[in-house]
């Protein structure tokens, strides 16, 4: 237990510091890029992304998650994998190089085409190194996994500041994610040994079954997270969903950086105890502190500091973002906690129990975002963070019910944590921005006198309330772990 705990706690520990790296370089590009492009150029990129990426999640079939979480996977089964994600992929850049005039013409932009055209060869770049990423996860190398996905995106981030300073329009956005396709293939096939063999007549059947369910839960939740980008799009222009798609990435950052890396940790960790109830359940309560007291207390900062951190970070002409991340960030607490409920799928084997979850609630979430659609950007906002809460009660509820483990625990810590430190912690930023702005205070003493009141609170809630500490001394723990400070225990 001491050594399966500590492996895990170094891999969160490296997986951590990794993607702190990386925001540091998203945000750093962030205010570079969105002082030197427009929210038009972003609008007509975001309109691609979100069709290409339902084609990212077919070009993979789930195999990327059945191979990870295969208790045993051979040379001949993972070779096998290699080459359906590498046949797939290449289909499926040819499908959508074909449909960008359609695409086009859906949105009635031209520049869609082009777009489609060009990113339509990360299809491609990703279906070959999928399974090599995978195979470094499985050796539980996670500084190798660390650096197949840092040092592409760094090279991403150089290559679209320069293209942007030089032309000033979408196809920096476009060249980036050329660049991070083609260096996190280069680099994956680099950081490991494992090279595929040709393919072989061996057994699938649960690899592929896994795979399909997997995908098709990811199939429909991706259409559900990009619904809103696409309806904005459609209804209320690319200028609209420029907008929007800064104050929605800005919300995803943290899940993006912080609670969907640890599941190249969390997943493999829990699937090795996923027979012990009792140590299951212990471990991912302490999984999901993460999401209470690290995204938790970030997006409150979000909801409350907003407009003066869209201000202060991206300019003047990006103001009207500022409510729409205020508001959005309220749904990132859920699709937070959310994500506990899927590495219990994961690790437990029930993709197909998902599967079924989500052909039900998902269509549900979708009809409660459209309803947003009519009120603007900021209705669609506000549909969103309405529809994901209602999706954490549901989605934890169901996987309860699923797998009979004693989970209802995870609602108290959520409510216990949330309405002693993250709840406070907004009220205290946002009481400091009216006091700030009411003074005339610039954006930026806004947002760091808002931050400031913010984590004092969180401390006077470390010396008043026993849970918090206990939960606190969890974290650090963890953290002694993941640095290789503690091995026993």
């Amino acid at each position: 237990m001491s050594s399966l705990a500590s492996a895990a706690a170094r891999g969160g520990g490296i997986t951590i510091i990794s993607q702190i790296l990386k925001v540091v370089l998203m945000l750093g590009s962030t205010v570079i890029l969105a002082r030197l492009l427009n929210p038009t150029d972003y609008g007509l990129v975001a309109m691609v992304v979100a069709v290409v990426g339902v084609g990212e999640i077919f070009r993979d079939f789930g195999l990327s998650m059945a191979a990870l979480q295969a208790k045993s996977l051979t040379q001949a089964q993972q070779s096998n994998l290699f080459w359906i994600n590498a046949a797939v992929g290449s289909l499926l850049g040819i499908v959508f190089f074909i449909s960008s005039y359609a695409l086009a013409a859906f949105y009635g932009q031209p520049e869609v085409a082009l777009i489609t055209q060009a990113l339509s060869v990360t299809f491609v770049l990703g279906g070959l190194s999928t399974q090599f990423k995978v195979h470094i996860n499985r050796d539980l190398r996670f500084v190798a996994l660390a650096v197949a996905d840092l040092l592409p995106y760094a090279l991403g981030i150089g290559g679209a500041i320069v293209i942007a300073a030089i032309f000033s329009n979408f196809w920096a956005l476009v060249a980036q994610q050329l660049i991070v396709a083609a260096g996190t293939l280069l680099f994956s096939v680099a950081l490991t040994k494992w090279r595929p063999g040709l393919p072989k007549k061996v057994p699938m059947d649960g690899l592929i079954s896994f795979g399909a369910s997997f995908a098709g839960t990811q199939i429909i939740s991706y259409l559900t997270r990009n619904i809103d980008s696409l309806l904005i799009g459609k209804v209320w222009g690319s200028t609209a969903l420029g907008y929007y798609d800064r104050a929605y990435n800005l919300v995803v950052l943290p899940l993006t950086q912080i609670n969907t890396p640890m599941s190249r940790v969390a997943v493999p960790v829990l699937a090795r105890i996923a027979e012990e109830g009792e140590r299951f359940v212990s471990y991912l309560r302490r999984a999901q502190l993460v999401a209470l007291y690290v995204t938790s207390s970030i997006f409150a900062l979000l909801f409350a500091l907003g407009t003066p951190l869209v201000v202060a970070v991206l300019g003047d002409q990006w103001t009207t973002a500022g409510p729409i991340l205020s508001i959005l960030a309220v749904s990132g607490i859920f699709r937070s906690l959310v994500q506990v409920a899927y590495w219990v799928y994961m690790s437990q084997g029930l993709a197909a129990a998902q599967l079924r979850f989500y052909l039900v609630a998902q269509p549900l979430l979708v009809g409660v975002i459209a309803c947003g659609v009519p009120f603007g950007p900021l209705g669609v906002a506000g549909a969103v963070s309405i529809g994901y809460a209602l999706f954490w009660v549901a989605s934890l509820a169901w996987v309860r019910r699923v797998t009979k483990l004693p989970l209802g625990v995870l609602y108290s810590d959520a409510l216990y944590a949330l309405g002693l430190v993250a709840l406070p912690m907004a009220g205290c930023a946002f009481g400091t921005r009216l006091l700030v702005e009411s003074a005339g205070g610039p954006p930026i003493l806004v947002v760091v006198l808002g931050t400031v009141a913010a984590v004092m609170w969180a401390a006077l809630a470390f010396l008043l309330f026993p849970r918090v500490r206990a939960d606190a001394s969890q974290l650090i723990d963890f953290g002694r772990r993941a640095i290789g400070g503690r091995r026993n225990g």
